[in-house]
């Protein structure tokens, strides 16, 4: 079965996903080795959707990971773990301070892929949960 996912078509897309969501990091240095792995082998955009995999499967089994205190509701709350989570990993992966891992995220070409691997991973949860529409 293919799937159409949207600028990023890949036939092994979805069953590496669904193998990768069996493995579940329990904790950030885990999350972030399994992140610079895929980055490594794939580039920045497999590293984004490894990522909103594993942070979906993480805070599933640990939903106090997610600061709603802190968030207008959940989906702030996610949106600044996943912002959160890719500064710390490009602090941790280069060796960079947190300015600098800012500027890295928002700079156009990040936020671009960043778009792409959003879409993509929303395109796989519609097709994994069957949904007409999967949640932002």
């Amino acid at each position: 079965m293919a799937f159409d996912l949207p600028e990023y078509d890949d036939p092994y897309f979805l069953d590496a996903l669904q193998d990768e969501l069996a493995e579940r990091p329990r904790d950030f240095l885990s999350l972030f080795y399994e992140m610079h792995d895929a980055e490594e082998e794939s580039g920045r955009i497999d590293m984004m959707i490894r990522m909103l995999g594993l942070i979906l499967a993480m805070t599933n089994e640990q939903p106090e990971l997610l600061n709603r205190e802190n968030a207008e509701n959940e989906a702030t709350a996610v949106q600044n773990l996943v912002e959160n989570s890719l500064i710390t990993y490009r602090m941790w992966a280069d060796d960079i301070d947190r300015e600098a891992a800012e500027r890295w995220l928002h700079s156009p070409e990040v936020q671009a892929d960043f778009e792409i691997a959003r879409a993509s991973f929303k395109e796989v949860l519609k097709v994994l949960w069957d949904l007409e529409d999967a949640p932002e």
